[in-house]
């Protein structure tokens, strides 16, 4: 057997997509039976780390523009014409080459751009245009939550039958030991000591930051050590976060990074007072899972695939309202029985998501597109 893996996402900057598909090279290899080949295809060379967990790399190079869409579709496309052929090709990133012939089984992380295009810049929607189709011409679909598998259902027309949820997972040994070197070398990043909410994850508007900055404006004079950490890359259309906080004269407390250290991120999550996650709509929610292997309290606001993820470990609001995420977060703060409560719930509902497992149902359903 000949498993092609479009493997792109681990050429570029790390995304949550590139943890995802690494995750599953990390277990696929014990999976898979002996003699079976794991080819990584990608746009440019990639990483020894990446190299070891195949039997081959294919780097086809794209000179030309149109990026991460355009090498798909024209440049992949063009390589499975032609031997060896792959007895399926797995596309971690919502779309296959559609005008190539072969199997496909490609992970769909949520519909957003299909549900809320008003959220997309014309680039953003180019680049998932082609997430239907590639639904409907795939073998398989995959997707994390249950309500991400019905909104490709409902809003694609892709049969029930043809679409698996396999829920993404979370390394929790990582994100429950962090020594005192790990904690200080966060402190040294963050510039300063002292207590912290986080919000983490691309700062974009179906994210509500400016919801949250509001809140901790209102929360800001009750507890006057706290600040907020905004962590995450700029993704239009978003809020200003940086005037917002001007004008509501709390710009000294407000902590923006836009990228976080892989390095950093168990000590960021585990450091935090609470973690924020007021998203509008995700397909899972990944930085959310992790806050709860970290043993972070969590307050989240109830929609979509979160209270998939999180149950019962989570402190949720049901509306995004300043005021009433400012009066919860208070609560929580001066509540230490809630807070201990959340801390010890979390990792273990975040044991219920090995990334092994997520490994295991993938291939299980790989294995049943190739033997049709």
């Amino acid at each position: 057997m000949r498993l092609g893996i479009d493997a792109r996402v681990l050429a570029h900057r790390p995304t949550g997509v590139a943890r995802y598909l690494g995750a599953l090279l990390a277990h696929l290899p014990a999976l898979m039976p002996g003699g079976a080949e794991r080819v990584l295809l990608a746009d440019r060379p990639l990483d020894a780390r990446w190299r070891a967990s195949a039997t081959r790399v294919e780097t086809l190079r794209w000179p030309l523009p149109g990026g991460d869409p355009a090498w798909r579709q024209v440049r992949l496309a063009a390589r499975l014409w032609r031997p060896p052929r792959f007895d399926a090709l797995f596309c971690p990133f919502y779309t296959v080459p559609l005008a190539a012939p072969g199997r496909f089984v490609v992970t769909l992380h949520d519909v957003a751009f299909a549900a809320h295009p008003a959220w997309f810049d014309r680039r953003g929607r180019w680049a998932f245009r082609l997430a239907g189709p590639s639904a409907r011409r795939a073998a398989a679909v995959l997707t994390p939550s249950r309500f991400s598998a019905g909104e490709i259902v409902r809003r694609f027309g892709v049969p029930p039958a043809k679409v698996h949820v396999t829920p993404l997972g979370v390394d929790t040994e990582r994100f429950a030991t962090v020594d005192a070197a790990a904690r200080s070398a966060l402190r040294a990043w963050l510039g300063f000591e002292g207590p912290y909410l986080l919000h983490l994850g691309a700062v974009h508007a179906r994210r509500l930051p400016d919801v949250l900055v509001r809140a901790f404006a209102d929360l800001a004079p009750r507890h006057p050590d706290l600040r907020l950490v905004i962590a995450g890359p700029d993704l239009d259309p978003r809020p200003d976060l940086a005037l917002l906080a001007r004008e509501l004269e709390i710009e000294d407390r407000v902590v923006r990074r836009t990228w976080v250290p892989e390095e950093h991120l168990p000590a960021l999550l585990g450091g935090a007072e609470a973690v924020c996650y007021l998203s509008e709509y995700e397909g899972f929610g990944l930085p959310l899972l992790e806050a709860l292997a970290a043993g972070a309290p969590v307050l989240a606001l109830r929609r979509a695939s979160l209270p998939e993820v999180a149950g019962e470990a989570a402190l949720w609001v049901d509306e995004p309202d300043p005021g009433h995420i400012a009066a919860r977060l208070d609560e929580l703060l001066r509540d230490e029985r809630t807070r201990r409560q959340l801390a010890d719930a979390g990792p273990r509902r975040a044991a219920r998501f090995p990334w092994w497992e997520t490994a295991r149902a993938t291939w299980e359903v790989i294995e049943q597109v190739v033997r049709g």
